[in-house]
This record gives C-alpha cells, structure tokens and sequence, in this order.
C-alpha cells in the first residue's frame, strides 16, 4: 500500500473539527491515565499466563540444576489401582 493512500485519510480525520465529550485532566492526570490501563493490561496478561509462566521457568531450573525436566506426579498413597483396590 503506497504511503499517500494511507496518509490522506489519515490528514482528513484530522482536520475534521469533531467535538470530544471527555474531560482531560491537565494537572497530571494524563500520567495516571496512561499508567493505569497500561498496568492494568499486565496485570491481566499475568494473572492469564502465570501458571504456564511458572512452570517453564521452573523447568528452566530444573534443567539447569541438571534434574529430570518433566518430574513425575505421584500418588502419596500409592497408585491409582492400589488405592482402588481394597487389599
């Protein structure tokens, strides 16, 4: 796409004299209201992705401690057909 199909419209919705019915607030509100969806949106990010976050760094550990990568989920009461079986 050539730069001047994208740049004329772009300069016309600018010049367009749209009213905005928002307030900004000029005393260093902008700050915040920059910083807080910002933080905001990683904290999302965090709270979705923190489980899979966890495990690769901590197969990263383990890899680099030179232990097994995957570790192997045990019952502490034996195996699933030892403790379905009554003995």
């Amino acid at each position: 796409m050539k730069r001047a199909n994208v740049l004329v419209p772009v300069v016309a919705i600018m010049l367009l004299g749209v009213p905005a019915y928002a307030y900004g607030d000029p005393s260093g509100g902008a700050l915040f209201q920059i910083l807080m969806p910002m933080l905001a949106a990683l904290w999302a990010v965090w709270m979705i992705f923190a489980n899979k976050v966890r495990r690769v760094v901590g197969r990263f550990v383990r890899r680099l401690r030179g232990g097994n990568i995957e570790p192997e989920l045990t019952n502490p009461e034996g195996t699933a057909e030892e403790v379905a079986a009554p003995q």
